[in-house]
């Protein structure tokens, strides 16, 4: 089966992104005191390190080639509202940023002509997928005064941006009859 150009760009954006989260997170783990918030974190970041190894497999697999860029998910966000600057923020848009992740992923699996591999590997993503967002909703859930009252705040904020942010991405990689999906 044929994957075109576009989509194994699309497929190294995918892995450019998970690697950048990874260590966006592993990074985060070094400012961080509680020992079960360290623990999550930790595996968040291998998962999203080892999904960036996945897509890259995927990529060789389907006879492409991974090539460095700097367009990430991180990177458009960013673009649009900058960098999150507390442990909050970080969780609240992470949470945001996995929910949208979840249902890009599920649209690009049931895209028809998707090749069996990226849905192999589109599978085994979403299944880890929502372990992401089982400990960070546990996690934002649990905070107590002022910062949990900017968590709902915070996540109708992301949540406009991540549409706009899923939007475009769809009309970067012509997926225009996803966009009226999503």
């Amino acid at each position: 089966m044929e994957i075109t150009d576009r989509e194994l760009t699309l497929l190294n954006f995918y892995r450019a992104s998970e690697l950048h989260g990874g260590l966006v997170l592993g990074r985060l783990v070094l400012h961080v005191r509680d020992p079960d918030l360290i623990l999550r974190l930790t595996a968040h970041s291998a998962e999203e390190v080892l999904h960036a190894q996945l897509w890259t497999e995927t990529i060789v697999a389907v006879g492409g080639r991974p090539s460095p860029t700097s367009d990430t998910y991180q990177a458009r966000y960013a673009a649009s509202i900058g960098a999150p600057s507390s442990l909050l923020e970080v969780l609240a848009l992470t949470q945001v940023f996995e929910r949208g992740v979840y249902r890009h992923f599920m649209l690009h699996l049931r895209r028809p002509g998707t090749h069996p591999r990226v849905q192999a590997t589109l599978r085994r993503m979403l299944a880890d997928e929502r372990g992401h967002l089982s400990w960070v909703k546990e996690w934002l859930d649990r905070q107590t005064g002022a910062r949990r009252a900017a968590v709902p705040e915070l996540m109708r904020r992301y949540s406009e941006v991540d549409t706009t942010i899923r939007k475009q991405l769809l009309d970067d990689y012509e997926w225009r009859e996803l966009a009226c999906a999503s």
